[in-house]
């Protein structure tokens, strides 16, 4: 599992002194962090979060709230894993989820008060059922002790936006 906070011996190994503040920019690096979980899932080369944070200052995926979804996509399909941002209707999450995992903007914990997106976590899998049980990986603090949330709960907070992914074969991308 990576973290969106970055440690310090990271931050200096990699040169992130170079972009600032270490907290100020890991709270920000949700979307980089899955987008190294991905990469490892898939068997490639994972850069660590702060030189991912630092490919995408570079190409400008960054905005002042996080990353832009088609930026994460771009720097997924550079990095060897075919990906576009799209829209993803709640409906649909769970045919896509036969076949790669997701990275979808959510509500951090998933509250179910309507506030939507804002926090990119990925969706790996679900089990079937009434309501179906959504496996996912958060990079947050929260979600280092929480790995699934019934779907009625997940689509209270997600914007109906996600980055999808090229069907995961055993590793094989």
């Amino acid at each position: 599992m990576c973290r969106q906070l970055i440690t310090p011996a990271e931050w200096d190994h990699h040169g992130g002194w170079a972009l600032g503040d270490r907290i100020e920019w890991s709270n920000r690096a949700c979307g980089l962090a899955s987008l190294r979980m991905v990469l490892l899932a898939y068997g490639c080369e994972a850069p660590t979060v702060t030189e991912l944070l630092k490919l995408a200052v570079k190409h400008e995926v960054l905005t002042p709230r996080g990353a832009l979804h088609a930026g994460i996509a771009n720097l997924a399909t550079e990095l060897g894993i075919h990906s576009q941002a799209e829209a993803v209707p709640v409906e649909g999450l769970l045919g896509r989820l036969d076949d790669a995992p997701l990275i979808v903007s959510v509500t951090e914990q998933f509250p179910e008060d309507g506030r939507k997106g804002g926090h990119l976590v990925i969706l790996r899998g679900y089990e079937s059922g009434p309501d179906p049980t959504i496996h996912f990986r958060d990079p947050s603090a929260w979600g280092q002790e929480n790995d699934q949330v019934p779907l009625s709960r997940l689509s209270h907070s997600y914007t109906g936006r996600a980055i999808t992914f090229a069907p995961l074969n055993n590793g094989d991308s």
